[in-house]
């Protein structure tokens, strides 16, 4: 498994991907950073910059994983170069965790390097920014990418061709990134009034980007940014109980992807 993550992390390093995906994630972070301090407002608790931030993260993170994760297993799926390797006496558990440590290794890299550069210019410029603000986005950044490649390499197995993963996986961050908040507020407009709050806490779960969004906010102490009407779901959410259910959701969304690709994996890689 460590030589098949080493191998894959090497040869996604050489990617123009993930190249220009640095290079795009560490300039918006550099730029937030930079006028962030500027406005001498700084970054702590929630404001117009940790928003934008957050959007950066919630925007780019997913689209990376996805497009990266999904295209690399469905090519070596359309090679043949899957099934070779599953010829070799490896398990298909090897196999497929050693693609996703490598893949996620070299994600990682990505996202360190983006806020490293970010925080050098609030070294450099000084001013009154936490750091402590960007590790917490630095660690919420690693988890919804870990999330998204999960579901990137589902989606690479389901895959037939490099064509069809990159639409499965255009669509699905469309649908979860931009279209899941419309279509749940539009849902809320029919709801009795008793039933808006558990379907808003049910529809936070069922979406990885809102989970991370709100766990974001909460943790930033911008629970009002949520308004008074969904007061008792902050609360709730940012007690004990919702940050169980928060750990719980994440490890859900990380493990059940890796999960079903490992039984298409056993059951289909050989006879497609």
């Amino acid at each position: 498994m460590r030589h098949i993550a080493r191998q894959q992390m090497t040869l996604m390093m050489r990617s123009h991907w993930l190249a220009g995906f640095g290079l795009l994630f560490s300039s918006l972070a550099v730029m937030v950073a930079f006028l962030g301090n500027t406005g001498g407002t700084g970054f702590d608790g929630f404001n117009r910059m940790t928003a934008s931030l957050l959007n950066i993260n919630l925007l780019l993170i997913p689209l990376l994983s996805l497009l990266i994760g999904s295209l690399f297993l469905s090519g070596e799926k359309e090679d043949h170069g899957l099934m070779l390797l599953m010829t070799y006496p490896l398990s298909p558990w090897a196999v497929i965790l050693g693609k996703y440590a490598g893949l996620f290794a070299a994600i990682w890299s990505v996202l360190t390097f983006g806020y490293g550069a970010a925080l050098l210019v609030i070294f450099f410029v000084g001013g009154g920014v936490s750091v402590s603000l960007l590790i917490l986005f630095y660690l919420y950044s690693i988890l919804l990418s870990a999330i998204f490649l999960s579901l990137a390499i589902m989606i690479g197995i389901i895959a037939k061709t490099r064509f069809q993963a990159l639409g499965i996986s255009l669509i699905v961050w469309a649908f979860l990134v931009l279209f899941y908040e419309f279509i749940i507020m539009g849902l809320s407009m029919f709801l009795m009034k008793q039933w808006l709050l558990p379907m808003l806490t049910v529809s936070i779960f069922l979406n990885p980007v809102e989970l991370i969004r709100v766990q974001s906010i909460l943790s930033l102490d911008g629970a009002s940014v949520f308004g008074p009407r969904l007061y008792d779901l902050t609360i709730w959410a940012d007690g004990w109980t919702g940050r169980m259910m928060f750990i719980l959701a994440v490890l859900l969304w990380m493990i059940l992807p890796v999960l079903y690709t490992v039984y298409r994996t056993t059951r289909g890689v050989g006879d497609e």
